[in-house]
């Protein structure tokens, strides 16, 4: 046992008979006095008739409502955790709209709640566990436990309820008042049934027969009303008046922790006062007790041996000046016998002995291999079935096997019982005696019972085992009654007494399973460590979340408390829970609170519908549900070129998925094509969404199908017959829409009937976000100048269209154009482009035409025309707008030959006659001088022609298509005239000496070379009419004369000279120079041509050469050349 507490409701009354001072009157005589046996303050101290010490009682500000409705102590504001300072001085939040609403209208007329201001965050909740409370009340703040504030549910609203009556009870008053406002005395109890008595009322309906509830309430000041989590005592019966002479029965209450299981006992007086009678003296004031009240841990056979043995159940206790009297050492009572004396006196007393084979039993039975070992928990101890502290004895009869837990418990209960009654005898023996305690108090107990059903533990199973016979190794194992309160509602537990850490919830233990709505409890966690922190473990319930078959929730765990209570999970989750819904999966949970009304998680929940995006989910008491509408903008459409245009779907997820809403989406790209309107709702196998598909066909006004997703694909699509289309042509057909295979399709065939009844079909689909008709055929216009196109046909919107290539015909002249035929509400129009060819008469070439809608045709091309024979031009030409041929801009000749050259040959007219002899500069050989003797001589000569005019152009505007036509023009032209001359010739020479001292031979020639290059001046117009053409002119051509010259010389020699010791040969090399001759030569002639006469040939004496004369020195031309020579000897 690691604590125990004490709590008394009210005093307990017994009865004595005691005479006046002065005279005793004779036993049996005297009048009945009920003396008040006042019990002891929660510190230890003597209570006062409120139930407490005048200490605490000074101190009792606080006023507080446990989870099942008992009140408990109170404490002074100073005394206070700062906890709830801290809490109170925060400003809280105000009464949502609806629950203020709800409780005003149940308070009554002029109840005004605005002011209250409720604390449910952490730090409140740490200070409602600071004074062990699940909410409580000071003026107007109302502060929560963990997970309390729950305003919507039942249980929660009947607190909240509460706590407002607290705070109509405490309205107006000021917190300088406090501390002589509360106690637990009556005042303290008034307050608290009430508060009880309106939320009841509440929960009922509120107001009734007129009553304003908030007025009935009393007012009491500010006290801290709070409702402690501890489990409460039994409600006492309500005190009558004083002269009754009767008050509330005591009551027991002891908590014990133990290393295996947690667990929590308590022991509560009758419900009816127990009636004492006794006589009192200096030495020992003896009471008689009607009744013992025995825990039920104790079990049926101690039940049935004090029942046996009432006379002997007896209890003295001494005064020994401190607050709690000690038993009587000295008295009847035994002295607890050691450990293993008291098991040996058992074994005996079943025909045992405490050797191997009381251990092999014990171990044969279910138990560990050492007697009296449980196979969990700690050991099994001896307990007397009457404690030695009521008369008791170490008798092997007077012995049994249980739990250790249970026997600590059962005795420091019933120790606690008698301590309390030894108190109140002692004080009712001072009254009596005048304010002198008696040394001594003895309390003999008229009968027993016990407080409930009497429980048997694994070892009290084990003990029953042991002693039957036919319990053998092969029967069934022993189980533990484990003692859980799951919110509120409590289940005894049968778990297998063996080491076993985690067992299923099931057959026997099935109950508990479902006692949290929306949760199912799985198992139950022994601590590994064997420190009394053990689990449930659970998921959330199948079908609360409508799991996929085959699968579970990921596992929560709950904590259970050292009273057997299980805390419920609030808030947010150590870990997500994770699970599968059977029609859209996967669903994560990050959040989840516990109460009375069953489980409110949220969370997420991930659809396999593409569509859908991950949704906000809520699990709660009433279902399964989306959180929030779906967000049209986080919707995925479910094919290429789809947007979502409405979206307004909620889900009931579970027990039954029920979709509702409509979704809305538009197809098509830059054009709309189609329009898609959906109703949510469920089947079997999930989410269905049905509705109408709206399709825009081109040539139809509005097409309409239906659409469905089902199992998870979708169909549906809409039919247009031919005789609904707005197309020109139609005969027949049909075109299909559909969805499937993730896209819009169209599939489709119209029969036409062309112009010309020619027969013609275009095809259906959809592609690129629009729909598209195509199609040949054969088509008549109305064209004059086209002839049928060979055409593709299309359809944009009501749009209908043939474009193909066809003849043209226009003027005799014959072309291919591409032409494009439209009709569009009866509407018709034909244009294209193309060309036409012309080879007709003098005209060839080509025009580029375009045809209008207007049916107006115009064009441009290339001409050429033959204006005379060997004379043809070329022109650009046009169609305008009235359809009419013409030239329009310059014509082009080819180039015309004015005459040929002249004169024919090239005979030189001479310029000198070579004689004498003259030095050669630079040409000696030794001392010799050479000479030479020049023959031959130089001429020049001149040529002209042929004369051509190229580049001929004219203006000019005629039709070229008439059959003669007469027109005349002058023209522009450049003329070409090549002239040219030169000077021919040899300059010959033989070498002569000076002197004649030897030998002498050898030669040189000199080759001169010139060349003239002229240009031709043409002035003056070329004149055509009649088909004849004529130019006169004048030109000149002229250049300078440039020489080219090369030298070859050899001489050779053999003389006496010095020099020449032997034949002597020298070679000059002149490379090919050109020099200027500084001469010029040019002509000037007249120049004249007719087309039909012929070039005119000038005379010779028009002709004027330039100069006049021609001069050369030739001395200066020869020793240029020698001078520029290179020289070479060599003796041969």
């Amino acid at each position: 046992m690691s604590s125990s507490a004490v709590h008394a409701a009210s005093p307990k009354v017994a009865e004595r008979e005691q005479a006046p001072r002065g005279e005793r009157r004779p036993p049996g005589k005297e009048p009945a006095v009920r003396p008040l046996l006042q019990r002891r303050c929660a510190c230890g101290s003597g209570a006062g008739a409120g139930g407490e010490c005048e200490s605490c009682a000074a101190k009792a500000l606080l006023q507080r409502y446990s989870s099942s409705g008992s009140p408990a102590s109170s404490q002074n504001e100073a005394a206070w955790p700062g906890s709830v300072s801290d809490t109170l001085s925060r400003a809280g939040r105000p009464l949502d709209a609806d629950t203020r609403s709800f409780m005003e209208s149940r308070f009554g007329p002029g109840s005004d709640f605005s002011a209250v201001r409720v604390h449910d965050d952490s730090a409140a909740a740490a200070s409602a566990r600071d004074v062990d409370a699940q909410a409580y009340t000071v003026g107007q703040h109302i502060v929560f436990g963990d997970g309390a504030y729950q305003p919507h549910s039942e249980p929660g609203r009947h607190l909240l309820a509460h706590e407002l009556a607290h705070t109509v009870q405490q309205q107006g008053l000021q917190r300088s008042g406090i501390s002589n406002l509360a106690d637990h005395g009556p005042d303290y109890r008034r307050l608290e049934m009430e508060a009880d008595q309106t939320a009841d009322r509440v929960m009922r309906g509120g107001l009734t027969e007129g009553l304003n509830l908030g007025q009935g309430l009393s007012r009491s000041g500010p006290r801290l009303s709070r409702k402690p989590s501890a489990t409460p005592a039994a409600k006492p019966a309500e005190a009558k008046d004083e002269d009754t002479g009767k008050a509330k029965p005591p009551s027991f209450e002891a908590n014990y922790e133990t290393t295996t299981y947690n667990r929590k006992f308590s022991l509560t007086g009758t419900a009816v006062p127990e009636q004492a009678t006794g006589t009192v003296d200096k030495t020992e004031a003896a009471y008689k007790v009607d009744t013992l009240v025995l825990p039920p841990q104790k079990g049926q056979k101690a039940l049935d041996y004090c029942k046996k043995n009432t006379s002997a159940l007896h209890a003295v206790f001494d005064w020994s000046g401190g607050p709690v009297p000690t038993q009587n050492k000295a008295g009847k009572n035994e002295a607890r016998d050691p450990t293993e004396k008291l098991q040996r006196s058992w074994l005996e007393t079943v025909g045992h002995k405490l050797d191997k084979k009381a251990h092999a039993r014990w171990a044969e039975v279910g138990g560990e291999k050492q007697f009296p070992k449980p196979p969990i928990g700690p050991s099994c101890e001896l307990d007397h079935m009457q404690e030695l502290q009521v008369g008791g004895t170490n008798a092997g009869s007077n012995l049994q096997v249980i739990d250790k837990v249970d026997n600590a418990s059962s005795g420091g209960l019933i120790q606690q019982q008698l301590r309390q009654l030894a108190e109140q005898a002692f004080a009712d023996a001072k009254d009596a005696l005048g304010g002198k305690r008696p040394k001594r108090v003895s309390l003999t107990f008229g009968g027993v019972l016990m407080q409930g059903s009497p429980t048997c533990g694994i070892c009290c199973q084990l003990s029953q085992r042991f002693v039957d016979p036919a319990v053998t190794a092969a029967t069934d194992k022993p189980s533990v009654d484990v003692e859980v309160s799951v919110l509120g509602k409590p289940f005894t537990l049968k778990l297998p007494a063996d080491k076993s850490k985690s067992i299923p919830l099931t057959g026997v233990n099935a109950a508990i399973a479902s006692s949290v709505k929306g949760l199912t409890i799985i198992s139950y966690e022994r601590d590994p460590k064997g420190k009394g922190h053990d689990k449930l473990k659970a998921t959330l319930d199948d079908a609360a979340i409508g799991a996929k078959p085959g699968t579970k929730s990921t596992v929560v765990t709950l904590a259970i408390g050292p009273d057997g209570v299980v805390k419920p999970l609030s808030g947010k989750l150590p870990a997500p829970i994770k699970a599968e819904f059977a029609k859209l999966s996967p669903i994560t949970f990050t959040t989840l609170s516990m109460d009375a009304s069953g489980v409110t998680a949220a969370g997420t929940i991930k659809p396999s519908l593409p569509l859908l995006p991950t949704l906000d989910v809520v699990l709660d008491p009433q279902g399964f549900r989306m959180g929030k509408a779906l967000d049209p903008k986080k919707i995925k459409p479910p094919f290429p070129g789809m947007k979502v245009t409405e979206a307004s779907v909620m889900m009931e997820l579970a027990p039954a998925f029920k979709p509702v809403g409509t979704l809305a989406f538009e197809i098509g790209g830059a054009k709309k094509v189609a329009d898609v309107k959906l109703t949510a709702s469920a089947d079997d196998q999930g989410l269905v969404l049905k509705g109408d598909l709206f399709v825009y066909i081109p040539g139809v006004d509005e097409a309409k199908g239906t659409v469905l997703y089902q199992a998870g694909q979708w169909s549906g699509g809409a039919k247009v017959e031919a005789s609904k289309l707005k197309l020109p042509f139609v005969t027949g057909g049909a075109v299909d829409v559909s969805l499937k295979n993730g896209k819009l399709d169209a599939n489709g065939r119209v029969d036409l009937e062309l112009p010309g009844k020619n027969p013609a079909s275009l095809e259906v689909k959809y592609a690129n976000n629009r729909f598209s008709y195509s199609g040949r055929g054969r088509i008549e216009t109305k064209s004059k100048y086209l002839k049928p196109i060979d055409a593709k046909l299309s359809v944009d919107g009501d749009l209908f269209r043939a474009t193909g290539s066809t003849g043209i015909a226009f003027s005799g002249l014959d072309g291919t154009v591409s032409a494009t035929y439209e009709n569009q509400g009866g509407k018709e129009k034909v244009y294209g482009d193309g060309n036409i060819k012309i080879d007709k008469g003098r005209a060839k070439g080509s025009i580029d035409v375009k045809l209008h809608p207007n049916q107006t045709l115009t064009g441009s091309g290339k001409l050429s025309y033959e204006i005379k024979k060997d004379m043809v031009a070329s022109a650009a030409i046009t169609i305008d707008e009235k359809q009419k041929i013409t030239f329009d801009g310059e014509l082009s000749f080819p180039d015309i030959t004015l005459f040929p050259r002249f004169p024919k040959d090239e005979t030189p007219k001479s310029l000198f006659s070579a004689s004498g002899s003259i030095p050669i500069p630079g040409a000696s050989i030794g001392p010799i001088g050479l000479k030479v003797e020049l023959y031959g001589g130089l001429g020049y000569y001149y040529y002209v022609g042929p004369g051509v005019l190229t580049g001929i152009k004219a203006t000019v505007k005629f039709s070229p298509f008439e059959p003669d036509p007469d027109f005349a023009f002058s023209m522009k032209a450049k003329a070409s005239i090549p002239a040219g001359g030169g000077i021919t010739g040899t300059v010959g020479a033989n070498v002569v000496l000076d002197a004649f001292i030897g030998k002498v031979g050898g030669g040189l020639s000199v080759e001169a070379r010139a060349g003239l290059k002229g240009k031709a001046e043409l002035g003056g117009e070329i004149a055509y009419a009649k088909d004849r053409f004529s130019v006169d002119a004048s030109a000149y051509i002229g250049g300078s004369i440039e020489l080219g010259a090369a030298l070859k010389a050899k001489v050779f020699a053999e003389a006496g000279v010095s020099v020449f010791k032997v034949s002597t040969e020298k070679v000059w090399t002149l490379k090919e120079a050109k020099f200027d001759t500084g001469l010029s030569l040019g002509v000037r002639m007249p120049l004249h041509y007719d087309s039909v006469e012929g070039f005119r040939m000038p005379k010779l004496s028009d002709i004027q050469p330039e100069p006049a004369e021609f001069k050369l020195d030739t001395q200066k031309m020869l020793g240029n050349l020698f001078g520029a020579a290179s020289s070479e000897e060599k003796e041969k």
